[in-house]
Parts: C-alpha cells; structure tokens; sequence
C-alpha cells in the first residue's frame, strides 16, 4: 500500500497543477482574443511556467503564490521520502543494526528536488534577479529531463510489466521535455502551452494507472497483470485512451472557461487576430446596433458615428483623433456637407 501511495502522490501533483495550468491559460487566452472598450488593441498571448491566483486578493496576486505551493509541495515530499527511505535493521554479519537508506527513496528525493529548484528559479525571476531571459523555462525543462532519466534507470532487475509501465511514462516525460522546448521557443503559441499541459496531466493520470496496475491493493489473483502479449497491449491502449482524454478534458476545460467569460465580459469588443483581413466585406451585411453603431456581420465592432441635427453630417467618436485614415473621411464628410449648404 504503501509503494501505491508513492504513485498516487506525485500523480495527484501533476494532476492538480496540470489543471490549474488549463484554466489560467484559457483565461489568458481569452483576454489575448479580446480587447475592452478602452482598450482596442488585444495583447498578444504570452506563455508562462507559473499563475497568478485569481481568486485571491490583489495583494496576493502580486507574489508567485503558485510556485510557493509548488515548493512547500516539493519539501513535504523530499521529508517523507527521507523519513521512509530511511531504515535501521539488523544485520545478520555484523551482528548489529546498521543504517541504510532505500534507493528508490534517493530516487524520488532527486526528483523532487529538481522541481523544487525550478519553483525556486520561478520566485527569482518574479522578484526581478538578474538572470537570463527564460531561465524558468530551462528549470522546468531540466526537472522534466531529470525525472526521465531517473525512470529510464529505474527498470532494471524488474518484471516485463513494470518495465513497460515506467517505459511509458519515460514516454510521456519526454513528450513533457519537447513541449516545454517548443513553448520556450514559441512564447506566443497558445498550443505549446496546450501540449505541456496535456502531457503533464497524462503524467498524472498514468502515475495512478501505474499504480494500481503495479500495487493493486487487493490480493485477488484477477487484478494480477502477466507479462503476457495480450496484458502489454491492454496496457499501451489504456495509455494511449488516458492522453486521448487528458486533450479531451483540456478542451471542454478551456471552452467552459471562455463561455463563463463571454458572458460576464458581454461589453468586450469581440476581436480575433484571425478575422483582421475581414474588414473589405460588403456593407449590405452590416447591421446597426441600439446606439446606431454599425456592426460587421464578422463580429468586428466599427467605429460608432454620430449625427448632425440636419441628419447630412456625421462626426467620428473614435478615440484616436489623430489617424489619417479617419481625419480624412472626416474631411470628406465636411467637404460634403459645405457644398450643401
């Protein structure tokens, strides 16, 4: 029970962050997609290894409060393993006890500690040290690559089962490592966050299979996996269903989170940096909203135009006064207004 645990563990970690991670890049996203009233131009989406806690007060928005959990997380974890690894048994040559500590134990405190040092580099890099640009992404990178290779020499002296279990997830932990170096090269693809993300709920959700699969607590010879070609198969394709649901839970993840935010974001102009060349479109589409507002049939909102008393004359409401494009439709309209007269 108690080696299920050590998987139950480190899966519900990666579980847990994973999650959060979907949620505050979807929130992300959205406000990337979408520019307020007073604010027309979107800011293009940035990537980050660590989120700011939403639901937590200003004050508390403004410290790295995730990469705090995540180390106290990491320390919690380095104590147990020490406390357990640890043992004092009898040693019949000697004659007496000797202290010894567990390998596999040594194993998961290395493990632990390299994400604890990219947490560390996290709350570094939010307190404005003098390290390079992107140091964070490297930590986590060389966490995820420091647990592959520990799994990657954990396989020795086991069973066909239990290789092929650790075998995947060596797998699934470099899926983790290219996708963290995509999204250090790619800061503004909103899918390399996405594929870190899944990769790393995967990580989670087969560190659970492995588990139970390994250390089923049950003693029924049913739950007994055999290093047979059917029990190897059976396994690969739970993998392969756990990665496809991981991405299938990422995606209602993110559109529940968008459409909680159109609806409490309803004033937001609707703007995507994939309609920009839709502007050309025929104005027998356009429609006026309640302000006499023309609104394109592509969800872009056009400038809002006012008119004169006499009903000839229309003035531009738009913000920035000083673009050529509209002083010059302005112009045109007076020019026609003048002649008029």
């Amino acid at each position: 029970m108690g080696t299920l645990m050590g998987h139950i563990l480190p899966g519900t970690f990666f579980a847990i962050f994973a999650i959060w991670w979907g949620f505050c890049v979807a929130v992300k996203h959205f406000h990337s997609r979408h520019s307020s009233k007073k604010n027309r131009k979107p800011n293009p989406y940035q990537s980050s290894t660590t989120f700011a806690c939403l639901c937590c007060s200003s004050s508390l928005r403004q410290i790295p409060l995730e990469s705090y959990v995540k180390l106290i997380c990491v320390s919690i974890g380095i104590l147990g393993e020490a406390v357990t690894g640890l043992k004092h048994p009898y040693d019949s040559t000697s004659q007496k006890r000797v202290w010894t500590f567990v390998e596999v134990n040594a194993q998961h405190i290395t493990m632990f500690f390299s994400f604890g040092f990219a947490s560390l580099i996290e709350i570094l890099v939010h307190a404005k040290y003098d390290l390079p640009k992107g140091i964070e992404y490297i930590a986590n990178i060389f966490a995820f690559s420091v647990e592959g290779f520990l799994f990657h020499f954990h396989l020795h002296g086991r069973n066909d089962i239990d290789i092929h279990v650790h075998t995947l997830l060596v797998y699934n932990i470099s899926f983790c490592v290219l996708a963290g170096i995509w999204e250090f090269n790619r800061p503004n693809q909103i899918l390399a966050s996405y594929c870190r993300i899944v990769a790393t709920l995967l990580q989670g959700a087969w560190f659970y299979a492995a588990g139970f699969i390994l250390y089923f607590p049950s003693d029924d010879p049913y739950w007994l996996w055999s290093p047979s070609h059917g029990h190897i198969l059976i396994i690969t394709v739970l993998f392969i269903w756990l990665g496809l649901l991981a991405s299938i839970f990422v995606l209602i993840q993110s559109a529940i989170v968008w459409s909680i935010l159109k609806r409490r974001y309803r004033d937001f102009d609707r703007y995507s940096v994939l309609n920009n060349d839709d502007d050309d479109e025929d104005e027998d589409d356009d429609v006026l909203d309640n302000n006499g507002g023309i609104i394109k049939s592509n969800n872009h909102r056009l400038k809002p135009f006012k008119t004169t008393s006499n009903g000839n004359a229309t003035i531009n409401l738009n913000e920035h006064e000083n673009d050529d494009s509209d002083s010059q439709i302005e112009f045109e309209q007076r020019q026609k207004y003048s002649s008029k007269i």
